[in-house]
């Protein structure tokens, strides 16, 4: 865990995000306060609020406009978080945990960046926001995956792990359900952009923690990772009970709503009758609804 290419791993992490967060206070500093409309809906950060979210978010714009002349699609950005992911599993089973939060930094930021290539590039499109969805899952379930493998003969620490899988799933698809019924959304932590930002930051420090204390129980190597762990599990599957309480208690008080199945999970067929030669016939236009929770 402490070896030196993982050390090296996580300062490099470390220097870097430093080193964006200090841009964007001197330009903020000198332009004045950005929003970007993409961060509007997640919540802040303890403590930090949505400084470092914004610091990143406005990092990656000229990555991205230098994606669009490169001519790489939105959705190939998004296939590339995938492969990422797969990579960042492979080292945290290894145990190689400042390579393993290096390479899921690289899924995390791909993710982030197919989007603004997607709306600079105007190619916005349906199965864009069902890939980038379904690859979102798949890249958590990478990340914690690998983790699990790692762990998977500590029955307790397997366990944290799980905890934490099914905190992440279970936001997500609350939050999806609360679009799908137009409930206003409660804005409880731990959506996508927080989960990873406890999972990488609790990632770089292990190899920190074992290189500064080699004789320490590995275990205690772990902590800042179980710490993580912790919080996702915790406060995930508590967030995701919130937010299916408010859509229950919504759609009890809200006179508007009709009690119908959700649809997000399936192709709506809309029949329509039309007069052809004087003969009906069907006419269906596929409509479908996909869950966007990813920054």
């Amino acid at each position: 865990m402490g070896s030196p290419i993982d050390c090296t791993a996580s300062v490099v992490l470390c220097i870097s995000f430093a080193a964006v967060l200090a841009a964007f206070c001197a330009l903020t500093l000198r332009v004045g306060v950005r929003t970007f409309e993409r961060l509007e809906r997640e919540a802040p950060l303890a403590i930090v609020g949505k400084a470092p979210m914004e610091a990143v978010y406005s990092a990656l714009q000229p990555v991205a406009r230098l994606i669009v002349w490169l001519g790489i699609s939105a959705n190939g950005v998004t296939v590339s978080s995938l492969g990422f992911a797969a990579l960042a599993a492979m080292f945290f089973a290894l145990g190689h945990f400042g390579l393993g939060a290096l390479a899921a930094c690289a899924a995390a930021l791909a993710d982030a960046v197919d989007g603004l290539v997607a709306r600079q590039t105007q190619s916005v499109s349906r199965f864009g926001k069902l890939l980038d969805t379904t690859v979102d899952r798949y890249v958590e379930a990478l990340f914690l995956g690998g983790i699990a493998i790692y762990v998977h003969e500590t029955a307790w620490m397997l366990a944290l792990v799980l905890a934490a899988l099914v905190g992440g799933f279970m936001v997500s698809y609350a939050s999806a359900m609360l679009r799908e019924i137009g409930a206003p959304d409660p804005k409880s932590p731990m959506r996508r952009a927080e989960r990873l930002t406890f999972l990488l930051a609790g990632a770089v420090l292990v190899p920190l923690v074992a290189s500064a204390a080699p004789d320490l129980d590995p275990t205690l190597q772990l902590l800042p990772l179980l710490v993580a762990l912790v919080a996702i599990g915790v406060v995930g599957n508590v967030s995701a009970a919130r937010r299916m309480l408010a859509g229950a208690r919504w759609s009890e008080e809200s006179p508007s709503y009709e009690k119908t199945w959700p649809t997000s999970s399936r192709f709506l067929i809309q029949r329509e009758s039309v007069s052809v030669g004087g003969t009906d016939e069907r006419r269906r236009s596929p409509r479908a609804r996909c869950d966007a929770d990813s920054v």
